[in-house]
């Protein structure tokens, strides 16, 4: 993030990479401006609630789902979206991006059970009724990309 932010022109590069869609939505003011966690951080450190953190290697290094579990409240992340398809990690030499994004469902599996409220990165809240048809909606686009096949998915592909 520090390099991105270094570019004088980063607002305009960051702005080439968001969809036609969504781009006067999207303000960029806050970009950058988070602190990462520690890797293996398992709760929020803070006086609030308690917050667990899902961190899975799916979208990017270091994403995670955040689980309020007192209040049923499972934050995806860029995860379970119903109108973005599955946005994978970047190939490289030492990860794959399509087994790395499929632990991700796996994880959100095991909090599944005490979720009321489903809130993704993009698109719609919804209740547990939706977590595991997300989960699985996830896993219909990725599983046919792994397997050298096109994914059939009525979300819309991200241009990134």
């Amino acid at each position: 993030m520090r390099d991105v932010l270094s570019d004088a022109d980063w607002k305009a590069l960051v702005a080439e990479g968001v969809p036609p869609e969504i781009a006067e939505e999207t303000p960029l003011a806050l970009y950058g401006l988070n602190t990462g966690l520690p890797a293996g951080t398992a709760r929020i450190p803070w006086d609030g609630p308690a917050v667990r953190t899902i961190e899975r290697p799916a979208h990017t290094p270091g994403h995670a789902a955040l689980s309020i579990e007192q209040h049923g409240v499972l934050v995806a992340g860029d995860m379970l979206s119903d109108v973005l398809i599955p946005m994978l990690d970047n190939f490289t030499s030492t990860n794959d991006p399509i087994e790395d994004y499929l632990v991700g469902p796996r994880l959100l599996e095991g909090a599944a059970d005490n979720v009321d409220v489903l809130t993704p990165g993009h698109g719609s809240v919804s209740g547990a009724d939706q977590l595991r048809a997300r989960i699985d909606q996830d896993r219909a686009y990725v599983h046919p990309l792994r397997d050298g096949h096109a994914p059939d998915d009525h979300r819309m592909p991200v241009a990134w």
